[in-house]
């Protein structure tokens, strides 16, 4: 899985760096929401199933020309119309994990035992790991809508159920597992700049920060995706 997403980043670098670049410059002048987040990250993974799956190799003027590199027009209207019932779904467990974990969160956050935030982080691990059997099971109809093919739910699942626990380990050594490690890092890094009192207000530091938390986002998107795409192609775990 590592392999494919090393080969399809190197062949489409310049790509995901035109991306980075245009975020970052972006968040100097203007707040980047979720909104913004979810459209360029539902972009990104469509054209990196299309890489994998179709051979496509995309650099910045693709982006602007109605047609793919394999010359069929890629469905950003279905694919974002896909993901956002994704995200929805996600977002129902998230709440479900946090009423059930955090019942009374109001009750013990008055007595500064946790904040928001953390509870938050706590609640989306569970979420995630039930989000991953989802994903496992039914999600090569991402890859199935990025390149045409058969989308349906009942399709999606006689591909994945022979290979769900595949995909999940997929799921979980993969953008799990960079998203985890590489955030971590990030806020470490966050927290070493400030210790040494160069953090707030040095821009150059601001950037790199920002740069590195785009590169840990894309980076599991990417790793995301493969795993899918694999799994829509039943490739064995090994390659």
């Amino acid at each position: 899985m590592y392999k494919i997403a090393l080969q399809t980043l190197k062949a489409n670098y310049a790509f995901y760096g035109f991306f980075i670049v245009l975020l970052v410059v972006l968040e100097r002048f203007f707040p980047i929401n979720a909104g913004v987040g979810f459209v360029i990250g539902a972009m990104l993974a469509l054209y990196t199933h299309r890489m994998i799956l179709l051979g496509e190799k995309y650099g910045i003027g693709d982006l602007f020309k109605s047609q793919g590199p394999s010359g069929e027009k890629p469905p950003l209207l279905m694919f974002y119309l896909v993901s956002g019932i994704g995200v929805v779904i996600f977002l129902v467990l998230l709440a479900a994990s946090f009423f059930l974990l955090f019942g009374q969160f109001r009750t013990f956050a008055q007595e500064g035992e946790m904040d928001l935030f953390t509870a938050i982080l706590m609640a989306a691990i569970p979420a995630s790991a039930v989000y991953g059997i989802i994903l496992s099971a039914v999600g090569t109809v991402f890859p199935a809508t990025a390149i045409g093919g058969d989308k349906s739910l009942k399709a999606a699942w006689q591909r994945g159920r022979s290979s769900l626990w595949k995909t999940y380990m997929r799921l979980a050594i993969g953008p799990f597992a960079f998203s985890i490690v590489g955030t971590s890092l990030v806020i470490g890094l966050a927290g070493f700049f400030a210790e040494a009192g160069v953090g707030v207000g040095n821009i150059s530091i601001e950037i790199l920060l920002a740069m590195l938390a785009y590169c840990v986002n894309f980076g599991s998107i990417l790793l995301g995706v493969t795993a899918l795409s694999m799994a829509y192609q039943g490739l064995d775990a090994a390659k």
